[in-house]
């Protein structure tokens, strides 16, 4: 915004001089235009927002633009922009705020494209929160949107602000309608695009709107007048997030449809259950205590069997005793099915608990998720230097070896020496590769996932009386059954 084109700057400058320096405008709204200052007796920047003069004479906007700074004055939040002061200072009315250094979320999505879902949902749910702390008071905001949305530049925080339009009521009873609808097309619930009464779930619809640009990088409705997009908003169903972003998770895409549902009954009933079901669609999914204890009783035990191979091959290749190689084979053979026995009893206790293969298959990619952040925290994503510096040694070794080995005067003590090296290189290279990915997991998870663990799971079945099964593992540990 060009500080040549304000007609305001240098006439305001002058009104508050000696108590605020206003340096240059920042911000442009209908009811507002605000400007970056300093308070120069707390020596400290504040955003100052002017309703401008022509408006100002005018008794109805002057007595809203009072009402909203005292509306937001009234609420004090970490996620809501916190109100200094008002003003009337000759021709000039204006209130003075907390300057927020940042971007509104209209600016981010603009310049860097859609969010990713975690930053979207912890952004959202901080708005939310906002907006759940204002219904509570009986305050209705009416007017979320993006450009509403700030985002803090040094801890990410997300800020709701302009009250502008908002509808106080202590008693929490609807707003009534009132002359012009007021609002943003693009982002205004069916509601209050009728001019009707609006509620908490007003908010709830045009939050979902947000939500829906901020994973999408796109609105779910669009036409050339205010007037076609709100009659869209009235009567066209909003097209489901997917089909605009299928990478969002579906969870998390079924919170923000159902926001948009036409009918306010069909939304969730307040903002603190889109803020709960928002976190818990981004947050791992929490195993129920069935199936931790599945995994927690996930030993090898095929160990034995193996153990005992040498076993029934030294009697076959060393006695004639039929019976001892019948009985050291039997012996073999039952240590080496024990684990299939073993794994079809705990799959069976599963089952009768309710739970299905795709429960605990769910389970382990979440457990297998969890585990690799938390390794590649620890041991970083890539290779370390010390993990490649063991890789090369081997290398080296085995070549010092290997070329050793073809020349005749080579001592014999530089080629075992060079194979011990390259042995233990090897051996402590592989122990770490390990330590950092995490291998046994991902076999126990292809393993369960694949052919031979849906076999386990159709014997452990067999005769098994049915019960409901529970089909979803939802985040914060809570389920859902089919109903």
């Amino acid at each position: 915004m060009p500080e040549t084109t304000d007609s305001h700057l240098l006439a305001l400058r002058q009104a508050l001089a000696g108590r605020y320096e206003v340096q240059a405008p920042i911000a442009r709204g209908g009811m507002g235009l605000v400007y970056l200052a300093r308070e120069l007796r707390l020596d400290r920047p504040v955003a100052i927002k002017l309703l401008p003069p022509d408006l100002a004479a005018d008794a109805a906007c002057r007595q809203r633009f009072l009402r909203e700074a005292r509306t937001a004055a009234g609420l004090a939040h970490p996620n809501i922009v916190p109100i200094h002061s008002t003003h009337e200072v000759g021709e000039f009315v204006f209130f003075t705020m907390a300057y927020v250094a940042g971007e509104t979320l209209a600016q981010r999505v603009a310049a860097g494209g859609p969010l990713a879902p975690e930053d979207a949902a912890r952004l959202l749910a901080e708005v939310g929160e906002a907006l759940a702390y204002a219904h509570a008071r009986g305050v209705v905001h009416r007017d979320v949107k993006p450009d509403n949305i700030l985002i803090e530049r040094e801890t990410g925080r997300a800020l709701l602000t302009d009250f502008g339009i908002a509808h106080v009521s202590p008693t929490g009873r609807p707003a009534a309608p009132r002359g012009p609808v007021l609002g943003t097309a693009a982002f205004m619930s069916p509601e209050q695009a009728r001019g009707e009464a609006v509620d908490a779930r007003s908010d709830v619809y045009s939050l979902g709107v947000v939500a829906y640009y901020a994973l999408s990088g796109r609105l779910p409705f669009d036409a050339a007048t205010d007037g076609a997009l709100l009659r869209l908003h009235i009567t066209a169903p909003a097209p489901p997030l997917r089909a605009a972003a299928p990478v969002v998770p579906v969870r998390l895409a079924q919170v923000v449809d159902r926001c948009l549902a036409k009918d306010p009954w069909a939304r969730f009933p307040d903002v603190a259950r889109v803020v709960r079901a928002i976190v818990d669609a981004v947050a791992p999914p929490r195993a129920p205590l069935a199936v931790r204890a599945f995994l927690i009783r996930g030993a090898n035990r095929g160990l034995i069997g193996f153990a005992l191979l040498p076993v029934a091959a030294l009697a076959w290749l060393y006695s004639g005793d039929l019976a001892l190689r019948a009985a050291a084979t039997a012996a073999c053979g039952t240590a080496l099915l024990l684990p299939a026995f073993a794994a079809i009893v705990r799959v069976r206790r599963l089952l009768v608990s309710g739970y299905r293969h795709d429960s605990l298959v769910a389970a382990l990619a979440a457990e297998r998720a969890r585990r690799r952040e938390e390794l590649s925290f620890v041991y970083g994503a890539a290779p370390s230097g010390f993990e490649r510096s063991m890789e090369r040694l081997a290398r080296v070794a085995v070549l010092v070896a290997g070329t050793s080995v073809w020349i005749t005067a080579a001592p014999f003590g530089l080629i075992a020496g060079s194979g011990v090296v390259a042995l233990l290189a090897a051996i402590v290279a592989r122990a770490r590769t390990e330590a950092r990915t995490d291998p046994r997991g991902e076999r126990r998870l292809r393993f369960w996932r694949g052919p031979l663990g849906r076999a386990l799971f159709r014997l452990a079945g067999l005769r098994l009386r049915p019960t409901p099964p529970i089909v979803t593992i939802l985040g914060a540990g809570r389920l859902e059954t089919p109903a």
